[in-house]
């Protein structure tokens, strides 16, 4: 048999490819599917007034996360927050949440309530009620799956395929931080006599463990308008920048010297000697909101920045389809700017 000739597997076509195959078989059948398969959530229309947003994640022990170095209530938080987060990312409400896990029978039961702790704090902070789920045991490692639920009105809906030619790209926060944080952790789980910590560690695990949802951000985008498209820096920006430009079927131009770094993910970079920006361009888990604006709404956003004291940077400009994705370096030469994010089809290890 040639290589041609040989059947697809997962880890040649690898995780997009995965979901762009069973979007083949997930047709929009109902008028009320504003948005199906494809997108950070479902956008299903119940009025003429309001649409239901739907998303689902799921999340597996040695995965997507390790109590080597991680807590249940560390684990609950963060899983809980990668669902709030693509409620944010389509300017929706999240409403109400629903934990199914498998679990070892040997488990204690106080760490399952330290999980639903962990569940609870963003879910509080958002005005989210967990309202259901399923149980079952598991043979070996923990297995949660959550689904969120929200609401938008449907003229508001944010999603990742209106970015126009000429809009400018933005970003919240800072990028690369969680990145940083998982290898710290994961360095000290691995040496039990770690070495003497340093001043930026201790922000770069809390970036990873403790990640802040932009619900509000995205309210505001959709609610006035400002934004074209919008996603969630899940997978990093290398990848999320290909989900937002492959939906709108457009280019862009990235400028490497304006994407936003931490200085204490610059200072730990420098310790091994990396670029800061790889981490930006390959880290997920930041959970920032990466947005497309026309260019007359950029003082909006300026002043949005400052009301919600959140930093909202612009990092480069959408371009026609021909032009590619490419990244402009501070030399001023550009490069072509290869997805660099997470497969759970080509790699192992815990996502990052």
């Amino acid at each position: 048999m040639t290589p041609a000739s040989r059947p697809a597997t997962l880890q040649t076509i690898g995780e997009f490819g995965l979901i762009r195959e069973l979007q083949k078989y997930c047709q929009t059948l109902h008028a009320d599917v504003i948005q199906g398969i494809g997108d950070d959530a479902a956008i299903l229309r119940t009025s003429n007034t309001q649409a239901l947003i739907a998303s689902t994640d799921l999340a597996i022990e040695g995965v997507h996360f390790d109590f080597a170095f991680e807590s249940f209530k560390d684990v609950g938080h963060r899983i809980a927050v990668a669902n709030i987060s693509d409620i944010a990312a389509m300017g929706g409400t999240p409403k109400f949440l629903l934990v199914a896990m498998a679990v070892p029978p040997s488990y204690a039961v106080k760490d399952l309530r330290a999980l639903y702790q962990g569940f609870k704090k963003p879910c509080q902070a958002h005005g989210i009620s967990l309202v259901g789920g399923d149980t079952s045991a598991s043979k070996a490692g923990l297995f949660l799956s959550l689904t969120i639920l929200g609401e938008v009105p449907p003229k508001q809906v944010l999603t990742r395929q209106g970015a126009k030619v000429g809009d400018k790209v933005y970003v919240t926060g800072t990028l690369g931080d969680s990145k940083a944080g998982l290898q710290i952790l994961q360095r000290q789980a691995k040496h039990k006599t770690p070495k003497a910590p340093q001043p930026y560690e201790m922000f770069l695990k809390k970036r990873h463990l403790r990640p802040t949802p932009r619900v509000a951000i995205g309210q505001h985008l959709a609610s006035h308008h400002l934004a074209h498209s919008a996603i969630d820096v899940s997978d990093g920006l290398s990848g999320d920048i290909h989900h937002l430009c492959e939906a709108s079927q457009v280019g862009v131009e990235l400028w490497a010297s304006h994407i936003p770094l931490s200085s204490q993910c610059q200072a730990y970079t420098a310790s091994l000697r990396h670029n800061p920006i790889d981490f930006a361009l390959a880290g997920g888990e930041d959970y920032e909101l990466l947005f497309t604006i026309a260019p007359r709404h950029q003082s909006k956003v300026f002043d949005l920045s400052k009301s919600l004291r959140t930093q909202m940077t612009c990092i480069g400009e959408i371009k026609p389809k021909s032009h590619g994705l490419r990244l402009k370096l501070e030399g001023g030469t550009s490069r072509n700017m290869t997805r660099q994010s997470y497969d759970h089809f080509s790699v192992t290890g815990i996502q990052s």
